[in-house]
């Protein structure tokens, strides 16, 4: 009760006066969303909002620790987490939409490059180098989830479950959902939640409450709209929506954790996309600066054009938005609760497993002469070792790629 009491104080003196306009800060998420690549988002996030004094380095901190705990890009709901703290509703909705606004739109003319001309001469080696360098990259990523969550008994076991699971073709989502329920059994522990401190300042959100609750009820028609139209409508159109949408409402972690999902609403499920076509669009969604999930505007285009990827890339970043919008209102109650924390250990291990089942995947169609491992290989040594951006791993293999291409040297 004296929580409560102290939030709704809070928002009666709730102003919008302070922090940056709304303009300067979108223009400043476009420029994020533009250029940022893979964790340099997260630097450039925190120099933007520390230091411009938009938000206190705590609750940017706050903010870090929150998006672990629900399913989205890390990044995208990082960007929108920040957004909402500073400048509400309108805030989050412009700032989140201008930062995958220029990655969206360079996927789409990549997509629009590699459907068109996929098949030049010069084309292909560049991709048969890219494909190689994703193995490698998932390895890397792999190895680095590994020592997360595969270091106990518990998250092996968890992990090597899921990943039976998906060599046995059984759906990603149920997995997700078994992972739930396991890591409920595996990591309960018997003592009492930890009791949350009332005392602590209450965060301020612009906007009155009544405002963010009307938006946050619009969020959640639309969300449940969604679902119903997928259910029931079976056109190409709804069903792309609705497959991209049932992936971002559940991928937890960094992108690299939405594989398994892609993979199989997009190749196994519906056939959109075959095998080496999904390592191309990985590979795009890594040369291109913005959240990875900008995949799914590659699998929308070959799906449907310019409106499949414009309902692709909708379908996928739109519950990241509206679970944060939610979370970040309710999240001072819940970040200390045990089964939030054991359910969220639990499906990270899970997607562990997975991880190395969508690396064994595309290993057996990239890798399928010597001179791959070579690309491979490389790859995972720049990334792991020489800690090495990932832009640059892509751009000097591409480089390479065609260099040997011009001079006559066969890359297969």
């Amino acid at each position: 009760m004296e929580t409560k009491n102290k939030i709704e104080q809070a928002d009666k003196q709730n102003t919008t006066t302070n922090g940056p306009s709304l303009g300067k800060m979108a223009g400043a998420f476009f420029k994020i969303g533009l250029t940022a690549y893979g964790l340099a988002i997260l630097q450039q996030i925190k120099a933007l909002i520390i230091g411009n004094k938009w938000l206190s380095r705590k609750q940017v901190d706050e903010g870090i620790a929150m998006v672990q705990f629900y399913p989205g890009p890390i990044m995208y709901n990082l960007a929108t987490y920040c957004s909402y703290r500073i400048k509400g509703v309108t805030g989050a909705t412009l700032s989140s939409f201008l930062f995958i606004l220029p990655s969206y739109l360079l996927i789409l003319f990549l997509s629009w490059l590699y459907f068109t001309y996929g098949e030049v001469s010069w084309v292909h080696p560049l991709f048969i180098a890219l494909e190689a360098m994703v193995v490698g990259v998932v390895a890397h990523v792999f190895l680095d989830f590994g020592s997360r969550y595969l270091k106990d008994f518990k998250g092996a076991l968890l992990g090597s479950i899921a990943f039976l699971l998906m060599l046995f073709k059984i759906q990603a989502l149920i997995v997700v959902l078994i992972a739930f329920v396991l890591s409920i059994l595996l990591f309960y522990k018997t003592k009492e939640d930890v009791p949350l401190k009332v005392d602590e300042p209450v965060d301020v959100i612009p906007g009155k409450f009544s405002h963010r609750l009307f938006a946050i009820t619009i969020t959640a028609f639309i969300f449940l709209s969604i679902i119903v139209i997928g259910i029931l409508d079976h056109s190409i159109y709804s069903q792309l929506l609705f497959s991209m949408f049932k992936v971002g409402a559940v991928a937890f972690g960094s992108g690299f954790t939405i594989m398994p999902l892609l993979q199989q609403e997009a190749v196994l499920s519906h056939h959109w996309l075959t095998m080496k076509q999904f390592a191309d669009g990985i590979a795009f969604g890594q040369i291109t600066p913005g959240p990875f999930l900008i995949t799914a505007t590659f699998i929308g285009y070959k799906v449907a054009g310019v409106s499949g990827s414009i309902l692709a890339t909708f379908g996928m970043f739109f519950p990241s938005f509206f679970y944060t919008i939610i979370v970040t209102e309710i999240y001072n109650r819940i970040k200390n609760n045990r089964w939030i924390k054991m359910a969220i250990q639990g499906i990270m291990s899970a997607f562990t497993g997975m991880i190395f089942f969508v690396g064994l995947s595309l290993g057996q169609v990239s890798l399928t002469f010597a001179a791959a491992y070579v690309w491979a290989v490389g790859a995972f040594l720049f990334v792991r070792y020489l800690k090495m951006n990932l832009i640059w791993v892509f751009l000097i293999g591409i480089a390479a790629a065609l260099g040997l291409y011009l001079v006559g040297v066969p890359l297969t």
